[in-house]
């Protein structure tokens, strides 16, 4: 196990990798382009060079900005290859079909028929499954050789960490840089250190990870018992680190988390990097360019539903509350008022009930539309919501939260939303159980952030509101 220790190390950033694929496939691309296009544009127009390269180079970049949301440009090294090609392969046959569709309600407009934009889509996914197979077999060994490891600890120095450390020395592609173990609470004596090196206790988890630039953590204790667990993540909070758990059987058939595996050992992945290029330029680019045409659309209804809930009960049209967003930073929610006026001058801050007497008529019919969650869109718009994204809560409940569940502050690392995963699968919360069963429905939304996800759940919503199945 020592010659883990031993090897040659040499980092690199991992958006290198990334602009790497992005060229690589840019090449093979370029292959699929002249062999399929080029002779279509020579027979059918008189193009020049330049204008060949500016189509190539439009088409190229219409590609990346599709694949980038896809997710299809990740650096890291333990990307199923399998994998990769068939979200590539399903993601250019969809484009494909999309273009032969619109040659279909538009002819003669295109230059290319059916048959000829089938030949390109073939032409293109062998070249970019080409490309990508050379690429992360080059990775990998590159890998082997140094190039690119994370530096890693096992958090466990018992039999379930020297399986892992045993996996990674075996199967060194998977770019992990063993540097050590860091003892757990729960670890069986041990004497000899012979075979493996101890930097430290749990307890000094957050300084080790700083100290010596630790990229990944390995927690791999004797029993998975949860509030251990937490515990040593808790220790970890504000780390720059890719955090993986080796789990029990129940967690990795419970599909509530990500899994990865070391050649056939699974972990459950902990996604500490948020501020990835979907989540903070892509996500925000879409929820303004979806939030101010519903807005707008919207906007009559805003007159009718503020007409008949003045008409309605007594008291303002809007509902203005205090809630805790990113970072924890306090801002102000805005919803049509859907209960009567000062609900909770006598009772104080309470959770939602189904059969709440507090709610107005028109309230009800607004809560089961989700129309009283319209003015949110104009948070949405200012930056300090996004469409979708765990629900913002109430400083009061957040302060008895964080007591009950110590990671809660993870729903505060991104922006909340006016929507999410959690309230697509769970109602309202009305005690302490169902906080803890949103809270999952929010880690798993956290951990799993991507664009088919988040669109998975704007179409949930949309069902929701058209069917009259919300609270």
């Amino acid at each position: 196990m020592l010659e883990t220790f031993q090897h040659l190390r040499i980092r690199y950033p991992r958006w290198i990798v990334a602009w790497g694929i992005y060229f690589s496939d840019a090449v093979y691309s370029a292959f699929a382009f002249m062999w399929v296009l080029v002779p279509i544009f020579a027979l059918h127009s008189d193009l020049s060079l330049l204008d060949l390269f500016l189509i190539y180079a439009a088409l190229q970049t219409c590609l990346g900005l599709i694949f980038l949301p896809m997710n299809l440009y990740r650096s890291a090294p333990t990307v199923s290859r399998f994998y990769e090609i068939q979200q590539i392969v399903r993601t250019t046959f969809l484009i494909a079909l999309i273009a032969v569709l619109v040659d279909a309600l538009t002819p003669g407009v295109w230059m290319l028929s059916a048959q000829e934009i089938l030949r390109y889509w073939l032409a293109l996914s062998f070249g970019l499954i080409l490309s990508r197979w050379i690429y992360r077999t080059f990775q990998k060994y590159l890998l082997t050789k140094g190039f690119g490891l994370r530096k890693t600890i096992i958090v466990g120095i018992n039999n379930r960490g020297f399986q892992v450390a045993n996996d990674i020395e075996i199967n060194n592609h998977q770019g992990f840089d063993l540097l050590g173990f860091v003892q757990s609470d729960d670890d069986p004596p041990f004497e000899d250190q012979g075979d493996f090196h101890v930097m430290g206790h749990e307890m000094e988890l957050k300084n080790i990870i700083l100290d010596n630039q630790i990229s990944e953590v390995i927690i791999a204790p004797v029993k998975l018992e949860h509030t251990h667990v937490t515990r040593i993540i808790t220790r970890a909070n504000g780390s720059p680190v890719s955090i993986k758990i080796v789990p029990d059987l129940h967690e990795v058939i419970s599909g509530l988390a990500r899994t990865e595996q070391i050649y056939g050992m699974p972990l459950i992945s902990v996604n500490p990097n948020l501020n990835t290029v979907y989540n903070t330029i892509i996500k925000r680019f879409m929820d303004i360019c979806l939030a101010i045409p519903m807005l707008i659309i919207s906007s009559p209804l805003w007159l009718i539903i503020t007409a008949i809930i003045k008409f309605d009960s007594k008291g303002p049209v809007f509902y203005k509350q205090e809630r805790v967003g990113k970072n924890h930073e306090l801002f102000f929610i805005y919803k049509f008022r859907t209960m009567v006026a000062n609900a909770e001058e006598i009772t104080g801050p309470v959770w939602a009930k189904e059969s709440d007497p507090r709610i107005t008529r028109m309230g009800r019919i607004l809560r089961r539309f989700r129309l009283d969650e319209l003015p949110q869109l104009l948070m949405v718009i200012n930056g300090g919501m996004s469409l979708i994204g765990p629900r913002p809560e109430r400083p009061y409940f957040v302060e008895k939260l964080v007591k009950e569940f110590p990671f809660y502050y993870r729903r505060h690392k991104i922006r909340p939303g006016i929507t999410g995963w959690a309230q697509i699968k769970h109602p309202y919360d009305q005690d302490i159980k169902d906080v803890r069963q949103k809270l999952k429905y929010d880690f798993y939304y956290i951990e799993n952030l991507s664009f088919s996800l988040d669109f998975k759940i704007l179409l949930s919503t949309v069902w929701v509101m058209l069917s009259g199945k919300g609270r």
